[in-house]
């Protein structure tokens, strides 16, 4: 008797009410275009409810945007350049993180609300150490990381926000 309700169980779920298929209320979008100013060499690539976004600047800095959009957001930004930057304190990487905001803000309205995230950044920036997740707002949160290497530096900077 119990292997035939295990076996009626099973096919129930497998038929109907054991789709773990989620539903998301929002899509990933791309945050950038290509013919703003100072991007030299852009792509956007999205699968489902995530995306990857590619820019060069005219600063010689290759960013590189991962966003998972579902019914929260998490956005995040790769800033690379070429050089070896081991010698930095762990405060210039979290300056750097709110001027890359500031500066990404300026290309257009639609990158406008980028400025927020770097004034909230800066405010909790003192307290902040790398690979930390803070806690800005009540929903939103954001963490400032580096990868070092003689060749090449990454600024990495996470964004999240609950929906």
């Amino acid at each position: 008797m119990e292997k035939n309700f295990f076996a009626v169980f099973s096919l129930f779920c497998l038929l109907f009410a054991c789709k773990t298929e989620t539903r998301c209320r929002y899509k990933p979008e791309p945050i950038f275009a290509a013919d703003l100013p100072h991007i030299v060499q852009y792509n956007f690539e999205k699968q489902g409810n995530m995306s990857l976004e590619s820019l060069v600047l005219d600063t010689r800095v290759l960013l590189e945007i991962e966003q998972k959009v579902c019914n929260e957001t998490r956005q995040d930004f790769r800033f690379t350049v070429q050089g070896d930057f081991s010698s930095f304190p762990d405060s210039m990487w979290l300056k750097e993180a709110v001027r890359q905001l500031v500066f990404l803000s300026t290309f257009s309205p639609k990158q406008a609300p980028l400025k927020a995230w770097a004034d909230a950044l800066e405010q909790e920036r003192v307290g902040m150490r790398l690979g930390e997740e803070r806690a800005i707002q009540p929903g939103v949160a954001v963490s400032v990381d580096r990868i070092i290497s003689p060749e090449k530096s990454t600024l990495i900077l996470v964004l999240a926000q609950a929906q």
